[in-house]
């Protein structure tokens, strides 16, 4: 048994290169094993590679212009069988039917409209083919609970319409994960700056019979999309353990600092190992181990002060948002949005390594 983390954003397009780095190095750093992205803005017949090393198998559904859009995406140690599949012809949601290892599963990745939602999510709600773990989510634009979900406290749609769609999540036996494990607390992911109201529209639905292995389900920080993340961790069976594997990270070397740091490490082992009673053989490949070892070591120590450096920005935007949440100030939503884009300019840095 092994922890599955799936995390569902919705990211406002993803044709950018520099855009999708972004994104995947936010995923990378939150530990996604499973990723449901709504709003890529993938059009028909010019959907982008983004397959990567991380993430290298993806499903999507497609719109004729450059709007709507949703994704769903696994993780190199998700051994994930497809077998069967539906996809919106105009890129409103996906259904995917497999195994991941010897667990039945079933996902559903779903982006609602703007209009008419709830007449649209019972239609779409009552045609999901659900067999297994059925894991649904997405953007639904849609408030589920107004004296909970909302700043504005207002209901957007009628007592009828709300029990339409609590009767069709009903009928197919899902919860609510985030509003289960945090019962009384107020979170959003998403402002509305028009209206100036925080809102949760992104929900993660899993199976009630698979509760008892829910870990955890958060609410993340807004910073490559104008909506948070939200993730739920749950435990699946039969699952291989995540492997690792080494590889070169050349980015490393292009920093002349970097490079001589390394150059005189190099120098003090050949000089203190290079006697005549030793192989020269022996010498070359022990010269091998020694380098992984201080290019570990150097990675180890930038990649910290980069992870404390933004974990320090995200600590920053939460608590403004925080507070933002309580007072509606304009400054502090500058101070939001100036922080923000500290975290994207060091993601760019990253953007290399990424893809």
């Amino acid at each position: 048994m092994a922890e599955v983390k799936v995390l569902s954003l919705s990211v406002n397009g993803m044709n950018i290169p520099q855009k999708r780095s972004q994104v995947y190095h936010m995923l990378r750093k939150d530990c996604a094993d499973l990723i449901y992205l709504q709003e890529t803005h993938f059009r028909h017949m010019h959907i982008p590679n983004i397959n990567s090393k991380c993430f290298p198998m993806w499903f999507h559904s497609t719109h004729t212009s450059a709007s709507r859009g949703v994704s769903i995406g696994f993780g190199k140690n998700i051994p994930f069988t497809l077998a069967a599949k539906i996809s919106d012809p105009e890129g409103r949601f996906l259904f995917l039917k497999g195994k991941i290892s010897n667990t039945q599963i079933t996902l559903a990745n779903l982006y609602a409209p703007n209009k008419n939602q709830t007449r649209w999510l019972v239609q779409v709600l009552n045609s999901l083919f659900a067999e297994g773990l059925l894991i649904l989510g997405g953007d639904l634009n849609l408030i589920l609970d107004p004296t909970k979900d909302t700043t504005s406290k207002l209901r957007t749609i009628s007592w009828r319409q709300h029990r339409k769609v609590q009767l069709a999540l009903r009928d197919l036996s899902v919860s609510d994960i985030w509003r289960i494990l945090h019962p009384d607390e107020r979170g959003y992911t998403y402002h509305s700056r028009a209206h100036n109201t925080y809102q949760r529209l992104d929900y993660l639905f899993l199976s009630n019979g698979c509760m008892p292995a829910v870990l955890d389900a958060r609410i993340g920080v807004s910073v490559v999309s104008d909506h948070s993340p939200v993730s739920v961790t749950v435990k699946i069976h039969d699952l291989p353990l995540k492997a690792w594997s080494w590889r070169l990270n050349d980015t490393l070397l292009e920093g002349r600092e970097n490079r001589e740091l390394v150059e005189r490490k190099l120098k003090h082992y050949f000089s203190a190992n290079c006697v005549d009673h030793t192989s020269d053989s022996i010498v070359w490949e022990t010269h091998k181990v020694v380098l992984r070892g201080e290019v570990i070591s150097l990675g180890t120590r930038l990649k910290k002060q980069r992870v404390k450096q933004l974990n320090s920005l995200l600590l920053q935007i939460s608590t403004l948002e925080s507070l933002h949440k309580n007072r509606q100030d304009c400054t502090v939503l500058e101070s939001i949005k100036s922080l923000r884009s500290q975290v994207r300019d060091l993601l760019n840095v990253k953007s290399a390594k990424v893809l």
